[in-house]
């Protein structure tokens, strides 16, 4: 395989003699011999240099869809643009499961070279900083297959109850190349993404944004048109494919705008719709109390029924939960979709560049999981959730491990857990009345904006006044907990202190005078009491006993 690929590169693309492309030939020599075969692919990391001289403002997807034998062929047009003068290679991933037959510069045909998951394309003009040039590609092949969708994800080739096809895309941690050829890097996310899917008829495409049009090719095949006008990420591009039923509602956002709130469902779960939807707009309404307008109102917020538990796909979120309500005192929510909404906030109207935090989407989204329950029940329920996400932590590994990082070496349980205990944390440190106000004022100020960790912390840091490099350093960059020691000095006096941190923490003590809060850190501090004390009775840090 390796040799007869290395034919085809010295040979049929007939390379320029140009020094990088020289390097670019080094670059797929080793590439072939320190890949892993399978299905190891994930996105992110570092960008390489011919990654870093161009990025993507729209793709246009134009595939034909064929479920009978799992088989996808078309084209995409990549509009892209250069971030520097005499960018000359546009390097895009695109996974090897496709065969490449052309590709076209601004309709003209164009030399590349597609192995191991990358398809390198040799511009015949080199384009400067701001310039467009359109590409398209031309492929077909058999795409990956999702495994354990969403968390090893690819095309979930189902059928529903009644055998007929139901088909579906995840690829959070894979990336878009599992079907089409992207900047896969979080740091590019395209304004706007266009869907022209055929497929058999009568089977219908749901996806992202608003439906243009179906347009019939013949008397098998029919096109859906679909377009989101809003920058997306590229593993939010989703599509759908089923005997669907439209079952709509409307949520009337702030300023008056009618949003639909549209659910594709199976036609045998159509009766079941009607109260999911009630749910879903209860849920939309308390979220912008949280952290302002949902995001996507000009278009709709959409809900498609899955054969697999859920993603937070942008505006045509992946709902496979199967109506399984919890109902408390008599109220009922369905926890996998208030999950997914919350990501249009946290992961889709404001995401990271770079996978290293990565938490913000999944921790400040499992927080607030706990939050509605506070606001929907009680108070109790809420810590009873938190309660139940410290039994998930297992704090192997930081939750930012580093910067760069890939999808791979980021995710695991603790990005969920950790992190939202972590945002538990920080609402008792800052109070929750200042913690929950920056928390959306935050949010506002970065809607369809990239942010980071270090953003969040300055941004909390500036509007409380109060110090948090030690607080998130520790919880967030290492694996390493407080670890609190109480002596006895004498009758009615005890010694408190956190050897192991050189900052100081604001911790809960309950004594025999009751509830008092106490700066505690590496000296001790002398607690007055009748009785042991109990130090942070309402839970709100991790410790290192914890987890021995």
């Amino acid at each position: 395989m390796a040799e007869k690929g290395l034919i085809f590169m010295a040979t049929e693309i007939n390379i320029p003699k140009h020094e990088s492309r020289f390097f670019l030939f080094l670059f797929l020599l080793f590439g072939m011999f320190s890949n892993v075969a399978g299905q190891n692919w994930s996105s992110g990391g570092v960008l390489s240099e011919y990654q870093k001289s161009f990025d993507i403002h729209y793709y246009s997807l134009n595939l034909k869809i064929d479920p009978d034998n799992k088989f996808l062929e078309g084209f995409t047009d990549v509009h892209v643009y250069g971030l520097v003068d005499d960018a000359s290679v546009i390097e895009l991933d695109l996974v090897r499961n496709y065969q490449v037959t052309n590709v076209y510069e601004n309709g003209v045909p164009a030399q590349f070279s597609h192995e191991e998951d990358k398809l390198f394309v040799f511009l015949t003009n080199e384009i400067s900083k701001d310039e467009k040039v359109q590409l398209r590609v031309e492929y077909s092949g058999h795409p990956p297959v999702a495994v354990r969708p969403p968390w090893e994800g690819g095309f979930n080739w189902s059928v529903d109850s009644e055998g007929n096809h139901w088909v579906g895309v995840s690829c959070q941690l894979e990336g878009a190349k599992i079907w089409f050829p992207a900047k896969d890097h979080p740091v590019s996310r395209a304004d706007s993404v266009s869907l022209n899917i055929t497929v058999p008829k009568p089977y219908k495409v749901a996806s992202n944004g608003l439906l243009q049009e179906r347009t019939v090719r013949d008397s098998d095949w029919h096109t859906w048109h679909w377009k989101t006008r809003y920058p997306i990420h590229n593993y939010n591009v989703s599509i759908n494919i089923g005997l669907f039923e439209t079952v709509e509602d409307k949520y009337l956002a702030e300023d008056g705008t009618v949003v639909p709130v549209i659910f594709y469902v199976l036609p045998q779960d159509k009766h079941r719709a009607g109260e999911l939807l009630e749910i879903t707009i209860q849920k939309l309404k308390q979220m912008r109390v949280y952290y302002g307008e949902y995001g996507f109102t000009s278009e709709k917020f959409g809900l498609v029924q899955t054969d697999y538990l859920g993603m937070e796909h942008q505006t045509i979120n992946s709902y496979g939960n199967d109506f399984r309500y919890t109902v408390i005192d008599g109220k009922a929510y369905d926890w996998l979709l208030l999950h997914e909404l919350i990501h249009e906030w946290w992961g889709n109207l404001i995401t990271v560049s770079d996978w290293a935090d990565f938490w913000i989407h999944e921790g400040i989204t499992t927080y607030t999981d706990a939050l509605f329950l506070w606001d929907y029940f009680s108070e109790e329920t809420y810590h009873a959730k938190i309660a139940e996400y410290k039994g998930f932590i297992r704090n192997h590994q930081p939750i930012i491990p580093g910067e760069n990082v890939t999808s791979a070496e980021v995710y695991n349980h603790d990005v969920y857990y950790k992190g939202a205990y972590f945002m538990h944390t920080l609402s008792f440190v800052m109070g929750r009345g200042t913690f929950m106000n920056l928390l959306r004022a935050f949010a506002l100020q970065n809607r369809y904006q990239y942010t980071s960790t270090e953003e969040l912390r300055s941004f909390f840091e500036t509007y409380s006044g109060i110090g948090l490099k030690g607080l998130f350093d520790l919880y967030l960059y290492s694996t390493e907990l407080p670890e609190l020691l109480v002596e006895e000095n004498s009758d009615g006096k005890f010694a408190v202190s956190i050897p192991n941190i050189d900052f100081n923490l604001s911790v809960e003590i309950l004594t025999s005078n009751g509830k008092s809060i106490h700066k505690i850190g590496p000296e001790p501090t002398v607690i007055e009491s009748e009785t042991n004390p109990e130090v942070d009775p309402g839970n709100w840090y991790l410790w290192r006993h914890t987890f021995e």
